[in-house]
């Protein structure tokens, strides 16, 4: 089982929002732990969170979570913010059975994004619809990130949930099939770009038919002017 994140924490046997208001003046952060024998209430150090969750691969991994003498194997499920600081002011844990299969969010990695061919020879951008992909499989198979290779992406065209080579052992969480079917990634023409070509070749049209137009304008009569 992947465990290279730990945390120290300790029991919090006040509950309450007062509670809590003090465990954040004192720099720490209220949380619980689900899925285990009781719902666990603890307190974190805000510091160590904070080191730690800078780490994409905190958000998905196993968090060997070490209880005052009582270790136990967790992922993140949840964490609130403060709007107005964006520090955290609450997180949720969920207790994980290496036997049993679990349901986390793993980050995508594209690569090759700097030679797809939609970007290199289309003059396309690349969309990334999705940075996310929710999977299912046992705790020691949580993989860091999962890998969409971008390389050969043409210009109007998408890489599907289906099209995604899984890592082994691990599976979609949702069904995946010709009804649901998802981009994930696609290379688009950006239409700024397309606007300004429009109005480009507007304006040599206009300045062209200027032109014409005064080639065909007739002379005017001299003679008549001076009467």
């Amino acid at each position: 089982m992947n465990t290279e994140y730990t945390l120290q924490a300790t029991k919090r046997e006040n509950k309450g929002t007062s509670s809590s208001k003090k465990i954040r003046k004192n720099n720490g952060i209220p949380a619980v732990v689900y899925g285990d024998k009781d719902n666990n209430n603890i307190i974190l150090d805000a510091n160590e969170v904070a080191k730690q969750i800078k780490d994409s691969g905190f958000y998905s991994n196993v968090i060997q979570l070490k209880i005052d003498k009582k270790t136990v194997d967790v992922i993140l499920k949840d964490l609130q913010r403060d709007p107005r600081k964006s520090s955290i002011t609450h997180m949720d844990f969920f207790a994980v059975d290496k036997n049993k299969a679990v349901v986390v969010n793993v980050p995508i990695l594209f690569i090759n994004e700097e030679t797809c061919s939609g970007v290199k020879l289309g003059g396309g951008k690349l969309s990334h619809i999705q940075t996310e992909i929710e999977v299912s499989c046992l705790p020691k198979d949580i993989p860091e990130n999962i890998q969409i290779d971008v390389a050969e992406l043409e210009l109007g065209h998408s890489i599907h949930m289906s099209e995604i080579k899984m890592p082994a052992n691990v599976e979609h969480a949702v069904t995946v099939d010709e009804e649901h079917d998802s981009p994930v990634v696609s290379c688009y023409e950006p239409k700024a770009e397309k606007v300004e070509e429009v109005v480009e070749a507007s304006a040599d049209a206009s300045e062209e038919t200027a032109v014409e137009d005064k080639k065909e304008e007739p002379a005017s009569d001299s003679k008549e002017e001076n009467k």
